[in-house]
């Protein structure tokens, strides 16, 4: 039998309608051209599937169980059509995303909710990671797509500027600066400061023109440990700007840093001799629109 897509069509057509002229008219087609149509199907078919009268047209008990058959054969083609096109154009795949545990509580989820809704067909995988094994994740090819703080990198790892973020203090709502609303560095000197990254110090003594050594620190690893510690007032927190949001539960205040201004910069890394997949691209090109404006 020789059927085709366009003798289904005309056939669920001419069904649901209940008329040929109507049907005609849907299908953009002459009344002539639509009879020949469902003639063919009848003949390849063996046996009627309308019965005609010259007000109505009914379906034959054949062709009552041929239609919901016909239905499903028109979605199932539609959705073979659809699934080319997205090949086509490449809107499907899997994408590996690795970011550090501050940038996944904070402005990554948001960007992939969008991405999401703009290509629901792409999957996107988050893989947690510290401050630089995102690079050895890269090297490994087990993600895609690393986004953390500006690093040197391998020579394999490629990196684009995402974003920088001006850098704060954060301390207790009962400390001593929390009035404040501004702090100079030197005003910093023998503070407790909590460290994710313990060659923080070395940065901050960088960032603050070396004017405050920052000899009393502690390395507590994880970003929420650092501000669970400060909200008792033990110490304080260097964070950036984006990282506000979090602060209210732990009762904790963010205060800009003056005589320098910081800043951290953050970065899209890649590997450079791993093959970019379109999905890939696609995500790389929506972080770096998402974050442009982050300050």
């Amino acid at each position: 039998m020789a059927f085709s897509i366009k003798h289904l069509r005309v056939f669920v057509t001419v069904a649901q309608a209940g008329s040929f002229v109507e049907a005609a008219r849907l299908l953009h087609l002459t009344s002539a051209a639509l009879s020949v149509v469902v003639k063919t199907l009848e003949e390849e078919a063996g046996f009627l599937v309308f019965e005609r009268t010259t007000r109505s047209v009914r379906l034959t008990a054949e062709g009552a169980s041929l239609l919901p058959l016909a239905v499903q054969m028109l979605k199932d083609h539609q959705a073979l059509s659809q699934s080319i096109e997205d090949i086509r154009l490449k809107k499907t795949g899997r994408v590996r995303i690795a970011t550090t545990q501050l940038l996944s509580c904070t402005i990554v989820p948001p960007a992939l909710t969008q991405f999401r809704a703009l290509w629901p067909d792409i999957e996107v995988v988050q893989v947690p990671a510290l401050y630089d094994n995102f690079q050895d994740l890269l090297m490994r090819r087990e993600v895609d797509i690393g986004i953390g703080p500006e690093r040197l990198c391998d020579g394999e790892i490629g990196a684009v500027p995402l974003f920088a973020s001006r850098l704060h203090l954060v301390c207790s709502t009962k400390h001593r600066f929390a009035q404040r609303k501004s702090l100079k560095w030197k005003d910093l000197q023998g503070e407790n400061v909590f460290l994710v990254d313990k060659r923080g110090a070395t940065w901050l003594a960088r960032d603050a023109d070396y004017q405050v050594l920052f000899e009393r620190t502690v390395d507590v690893g994880h970003f929420t440990t650092a501000l669970a510690l400060a909200s008792e007032n033990e110490g304080v927190v260097f964070s950036p700007k984006f990282t506000k949001k979090l602060l209210p539960p732990y009762g904790l205040v963010m205060i800009p840093l003056t005589q320098p201004q910081a800043h951290r910069q953050f970065m899209l890394f890649q590997n450079l001799k791993a093959p970019e997949t379109t999905a890939t691209q696609r995500l790389r090109d929506h972080l770096l629109a998402s974050f442009s404006a982050i300050t």
